[in-house]
């Protein structure tokens, strides 16, 4: 059961949905080395910092309170990082997106420090973002 109920239905019902679609790798206590687009951290605020610092990633202006995005071309990564007003902070997830056999293809990785409630939403968030950018893809 979650630590944080904010109400009865609600969390069991949220509970039952993100335990089956929440990968456990996202939570890692302190120490844990990640490497996520051409980063490699201790943790995500030092992934954060060598992301801000990468010669690799160039930073993408998305007007967002929420978040801050850096970008590849080549091969294409996208790495996400909260700002400290985001519940989920500090967390960094990269998607890598590529194309093979002639289709879309996307892979996300995320390592998130903060509570796991608000990990797990914003893991759900970014695959359901991730979703909809596949099938947009696809009706064309």
């Amino acid at each position: 059961m979650r630590s944080v109920l904010v109400t009865v239905v609600g969390a069991l019902a949220w509970s039952v949905a993100s335990a089956q679609t929440v990968p456990e790798g996202i939570h890692r206590p302190g120490g844990d080395h990640d490497q996520m687009c051409g980063l490699e951290g201790r943790d995500a605020l030092d992934l954060m910092e060598k992301a801000r610092k990468s010669q690799e990633l160039h930073r993408v202006d998305i007007q967002s309170s929420r978040f801050e995005l850096f970008e590849t071309a080549k091969p294409k990564y996208q790495l996400v990082i909260t700002r400290p007003s985001e519940p989920a902070y500090p967390a960094v997830s990269c998607r890598h997106v590529y194309e093979q056999d002639g289709a879309l293809q996307m892979d996300r990785s995320m390592r998130c420090d903060a509570g796991r409630a608000a990990c797990d939403a914003l893991f759900l968030e970014f695959q359901a973002l991730d979703e909809k950018m596949k099938q947009a893809v696809q009706s064309k």
